[in-house]
């Protein structure tokens, strides 16, 4: 099955790192298992901002990690987490350029969601030699499905 391959490479891709969440998965493969795996979730821990500013995935759940402004600490992720996946959801962690969804992936893994997945390059990706976002790399780049508010 593809998404068990996909798993397993995202899993390897973090092997000996130090990082305890379940793996790093390409915009590619977070869009095959959001097709393919019946009990995947989109997870955009963006700010409500980036959102409107950037545009989104249609479908997804919105749990911020950090707010705006400031880009202080969610006090409430772990309530907000709760009340839309469980600690055995396929959960697919989305940000601005993958840092953030780092962070929550690896605090999901401490509270025993086993199934955090961080994906690498984000929504947008870091900027190009223009300062534009959204062309080298992230979901973006790679012409995956996404909306404007």
């Amino acid at each position: 099955m593809e998404s068990e391959k996909i798993l397993l490479d995202a899993a390897a891709r973090i092997g000996g790192s130090g990082h305890h969440h379940a793996g790093d998965l390409t915009p590619e493969e977070a869009h095959t298992l959001l097709r393919e795996h019946p009990g995947a979730k989109l997870v955009d821990v963006r700010s409500h901002p980036e959102l409107d500013f950037a545009g989104f995935v249609e479908g997804c759940c919105h749990v911020p990690w950090k707010l705006y402004p400031g880009m202080t600490p969610n006090p409430r992720f772990d309530d907000e987490i709760r009340a839309v996946a469980q600690p055995e959801d396929l959960l697919l962690l989305l940000c601005r350029t993958g840092g953030r969804s780092l962070e929550a992936a690896e605090h999901l893994a401490q509270l025993g969601y086993r199934h955090a997945y961080n994906i690498l390059g984000g929504f947008e990706g870091r900027p190009d030699s223009g300062g534009q976002r959204g062309k080298l790399e992230g979901w973006k780049a790679r012409g995956l499905p996404w909306k404007h508010r």
